[in-house]
């Protein structure tokens, strides 16, 4: 994907399905109708994807790819920051694109566009806890159960929050989560 004609063309095609999954499930959209959208020959999409279920995923690997850089970007000094820093990043970006993730949501409920976000959360999580147990911290639970625990239940926490449209704002919404991670004592009234 070296030319611009062709990052372009990428674009193109990738906001047309985006647009499309807002409008109807996945399952009805065909490649016709992706390339009427974009304004894209048929044999140019053919020409870079062998199908919409390819497309999808060179979507969804963008999305990770603008995610995972975003996370990336600061050291951390301990879980709970980290997990602070990546949950309000995941929270930011859906936000910002709140509409869209509501539609993909409420449109293709059978669809693995949460879970895309639950395995980019896992393996942040998965190298953070790699590096603390090599700095002598001692995981009572293996590493990859501790990953899909918490990145099932951060996403399917914020899934629940984009289906609902409630006013709790994406700070709240993440203390709160931070709290059930970190903070699961019960505490006396």
């Amino acid at each position: 994907m070296g030319d611009l004609r062709t990052k372009r063309t990428y674009q193109f095609l990738k906001n047309a399905l985006l647009e499309l999954l807002t409008k109807k499930p996945f399952d009805e959209i065909r490649v016709n109708d992706i390339c009427n959208v974009a304004m894209v020959h048929r044999t140019t999409f053919y020409s870079h994807f062998a199908d919409k279920y390819e497309l999808l995923n060179y979507c969804i690997e963008d999305v990770e790819q603008e995610i995972t850089e975003k996370i990336r970007k600061q050291d951390y000094h301990d879980s709970k920051e980290f997990y602070q820093h990546m949950i309000m990043t995941l929270l930011t970006y859906i936000e910002e694109n709140k509409k869209l993730f509501r539609s993909l949501l409420k449109k293709n409920t059978d669809m693995g566009i949460i879970l895309i976000f639950k395995d980019a959360c896992a393996t942040f999580i998965s190298q953070m806890l790699e590096k603390e147990e090599a700095s002598g911290v001692v995981h009572q639970v293996p590493i990859m159960i501790m990953a899909e625990f918490y990145s099932g239940a951060v996403m399917d926490t914020i899934s629940w929050w984009i289906k609902n449209d409630h006013e709790i704002t994406e700070k709240d919404i993440c203390e709160y989560i931070i709290t059930l991670i970190f903070d699961t004592q019960p505490h006396s009234s």
